[in-house]
């Protein structure tokens, strides 16, 4: 009798706790949505910023052909490069300007070819940057790469 006293409180104590946690995330008496379990403020959800939902949409948020061109523009945000992979052809050198439109400061880090630049948010700067002979070179923020803030160079032949 006693197993299965246990075996009871076992199944309806987390139960229990469950019917606890929702019941504090509902709304109150009269319709409007609560303070949640212990009389806070509701809980608020913001959208993305105009800059940062046209630069997820833009062509290219994934990557980019830039063979030929000399000049490319990159849009760092918090945590993503835009674009984050550029496709060139082999030995070719282009100037990445740089914009952070995020709220934290970025790095723009290429390690074999020793490049290295920090950008304030609202701030831009330039990087030359060299595609590889082949294959994929990656670049990273050296701040948010943990976070996914990377992207990569692909040599890609004509």
């Amino acid at each position: 009798m006693v197993r299965r006293g246990v075996k009871v409180m076992m199944v309806a104590a987390p139960a229990m706790a469950l019917a606890l946690v929702v019941a504090g995330c509902g709304g109150d008496d009269n319709g409007s949505a609560g303070g949640g379990a212990y009389g806070g403020s509701p809980a608020t959800t913001t959208s993305a910023s105009p800059a940062t939902t046209a630069a997820a949409g833009a062509p290219g948020a994934g990557g980019t052909d830039v063979a030929g061109k000399t000049s490319v523009d990159m849009v760092m945000q918090d945590d993503v490069f835009v674009p984050s992979v550029l496709s060139g052809t082999p030995g070719q050198t282009v100037t990445l300007k740089l914009d952070n439109t995020g709220m934290h400061e970025h790095n723009f880090s290429i390690a074999a070819q020793k490049v290295d630049t920090d950008v304030e948010p609202g701030e831009s700067a330039t990087v030359k940057i060299t595609f590889p002979a082949s294959g994929t070179l990656e670049f990273e923020c050296e701040y948010h790469k943990a976070l996914g803030m990377t992207g990569s160079l692909e040599a890609s032949p004509n």
